[in-house]
């Protein structure tokens, strides 16, 4: 079993249960300095969807947000109703799938979404070809895509662009790799983040992922694992809050997997218009760890409503690989930040 502690002081320590019943207590240790953005946790809610795998969120309009299914036909869209109030109380959710995915081939392992007002679409970044395409809001593809440079599909399995977000005040598109290139090595952690001008590449910016929480050992008997880059957002100055998330499921009974599971979601925020550096000083808000009885595997975020006291809602939404046999579900997570 294992436990978490978040001190007052922003630190975390973690702790396993041993077979011979005792605990040995670790610090998780974070080099990142804390940010000035604060976090405000509002709830977890767990959406009245059946169970699936929504990897993606942007907000389109009033209380319509689109969401990519990556394991749907076409472009994987599906439009959800929302409504959160000034307080970040969640109303009723209603979800549809759009009718330009009825009838398409199989995606293309869509992982994230964006929405551009200026000309009313989606975009849609794919992992399965690294590549980044326009839909309509009805899902309907245009033909239009951003140029994704060549060096940038020398991707791992199953590891490329899980990121992607938009910034309409500059125009810019800005995606990255759940991990590092084929080619960096030693350098595992190193992400390239690609910033497009329009449709266009336009500049580049080195991100370095933090270290693990599981150990070699634990990663080797686990059921599944997974760590890296999983979403990112704009805020209105520019910067980029960056979603870095860690999963683990350990093998064994179902009891041991539940016992044992966690996730551990940690935000930072990086200002790549003015920063540098090599390599981009990012910054901690805050973190989530979920476990046991509300295990989420938060892939998708996104700003929401303003809300009183001059926050803003922050979204993230988890993708459940279809309930893992009960373990997990279709979570929406509400933040306030300010």
């Amino acid at each position: 079993m294992v436990a978490f502690i978040q001190m007052d002081d922003g630190s975390l320590w973690t702790a396993r249960l041993e077979k011979d019943g005792g605990f040995e207590p670790l610090k998780v240790e974070e080099s990142a300095p804390q940010a000035d953005i604060k976090a405000e946790y509002i709830r977890q809610h767990r959406m009245p969807v059946a169970s699936g795998e929504y990897s993606g969120i942007t907000h389109v309009k009033d209380d319509v947000y689109a969401l990519v299914h990556d394991k749907s036909t076409g472009g994987g869209i599906h439009l959800f109703n929302i409504p959160i109030d000034n307080a970040g109380v969640v109303g009723t959710i209603q979800a549809k799938e759009v009718p330009g995915n009825a009838g398409k081939a199989g995606g293309k392992d869509n992982e994230d979404i964006v929405y551009v007002p200026s000309s009313n679409t989606l975009y849609v970044s794919a992992e399965a070809d690294q590549s980044v395409r326009e839909y309509t809001v009805e899902g309907e593809p245009t033909g239009r895509a951003l140029e994704v440079p060549e060096d940038l599909k020398a991707i791992q399995p199953n590891a490329g662009f899980e990121a992607l977000a938009y910034d309409a005040d500059r125009g810019f598109f800005w995606a990255a790799t759940e991990k590092s290139l084929k080619e960096e090595g030693l350098h595992n952690r190193i992400i390239r983040l690609q910033r497009f001008s329009g449709t266009d590449p336009d500049a580049r910016y080195l991100y370095m992922m933090g270290q693990p929480l599981a150990t070699d050992e634990q990663i080797a008997s686990a059921q599944a694992y997974v760590h890296g880059l999983s979403a990112m957002t704009v805020l209105e100055d520019g910067r980029l809050i960056m979603l870095e998330r860690e999963v683990l499921v350990p093998g064994g009974s179902i009891i041991e997997k539940a016992l044992g599971a966690f996730t551990l979601s940690t935000l930072y925020v990086v200002d790549p218009l003015n920063d540098k550096g090599g390599i981009l000083e990012k910054k901690i808000v805050t973190r989530i760890v979920t476990s046991a009885l509300n295990l989420a595997n938060y892939e998708g975020m996104c700003l929401g409503p303003k809300l009183s006291g001059g926050r803003q809602a922050l979204l993230l939404i988890a993708d459940s690989q279809n309930g893992q046999g009960g373990l997990t579900g279709e979570y929406l997570q509400i933040m306030a930040i300010k």
